[in-house]
């Protein structure tokens, strides 16, 4: 589930438009002046039923937090508490698994505000190499375009850990990304190969409706053994003003409703499923009781 918008509900500020590089600093600082309430957030999805938790380091990157110093204290204080949840609540048979967040550099669902090749390059592996020692998994997610998401792979490639790569989608479903690619020039800019470091591809942060369109489209594109999966938003839409709870989320967007769209798209051989922003623990909940059926 969202770890920014279920922070929000526990009183952490966030404010400015949907996307917008100001939103999260609070949510980022949390890590380290709060971190009592991330972990409790992490808690509450895993008392919901979730057997992946990602780090809270979305909005650690060097255009919200700062310096690298700061970056750094962020990212470390953000894999600690994940770590600690998940090693609390594994069990035999039941492991709760980190999955290492490296996200966009700036602005969400802004293709035309991916940097340069180089700072690509040199921030992923900053973030990377320190949030890669508290991770099962390393997840590169919400990329807005083929050439960020190829970006963060190869920063991520030589950590040792198996690699989760997550577009985000265009509004309309029509099987694009944000940026108008189309899922297969996403695809093929990763270079994939079986037993490769990728080991799944997902769609974030878009709409359910999109979602049902590029899951399947997806599907036929990878290599054999490379897993798929979605969790999508609840946003009305991405491109609306941000700050209200009260008209940012879909008011369709139940937990049954999304717990129905969930079992659709494991059906259809999805085996990663989750929710993002505006996707809550009631939410999961829901969907964990319809997979156990």
């Amino acid at each position: 589930g969202g770890m920014g918008h279920l922070l929000r509900r526990k009183g952490v500020e966030v404010k400015g438009e949907i996307g917008s590089i100001e939103r999260f600093l609070g949510v980022a600082m949390a890590n380290l002046e709060k971190p009592d309430l991330v972990m409790e957030a992490h808690e509450d999805y895993v008392k919901a039923g979730a057997r992946v938790i990602t780090s809270n380091t979305y909005s650690c990157v060097p255009s919200i937090v700062g310096n690298k110093e700061h970056v750094i204290e962020a990212i470390k204080a953000a894999g600690s508490l994940a770590r600690q949840v998940a090693d609390k609540w594994s069990m035999p048979g039941q492991q709760v698994m980190v999955a290492g967040c490296l996200p966009p550099l700036h602005e969400s669902y802004r293709p035309d505000r991916v940097a340069p090749q180089e700072v690509l390059e040199k921030e992923y592996a900053l973030i990377a190499e320190h949030i890669a020692p508290f991770a099962d998994v390393l997840l590169c997610e919400t990329m807005s375009c083929a050439r960020e998401a190829a970006a963060a792979v190869n920063a991520v490639a030589s950590m040792g850990k198996p690699v989760w790569v997550s577009w985000s989608l265009a509004e309309a479903p029509n099987g694009t990304l944000v940026s108008g690619e189309s899922i297969e020039e996403a695809v093929k800019a990763l270079n994939l190969k079986e037993g490769g470091p990728v080991q799944a591809c997902l769609f974030n942060c878009s709409q359910v409706e999109a979602t049902d369109v590029a899951l399947p489209l997806l599907q036929q594109l990878l290599p054999k053994g490379i897993m798929t999966g979605a969790y999508a938003n609840g946003f009305c839409t991405m491109m609306s003003p941000g700050g209200s709870m009260k008209n940012e989320y879909r008011e369709d967007m139940t937990p049954t409703m999304y717990a129905d769209r969930c079992s659709h798209w494991a059906i259809g051989g999805s085996r990663i499923i989750g929710g993002c922003c505006g996707v809550f623990p009631e939410h999961i909940a829901a969907v964990r009781t319809s997979m156990s059926k």
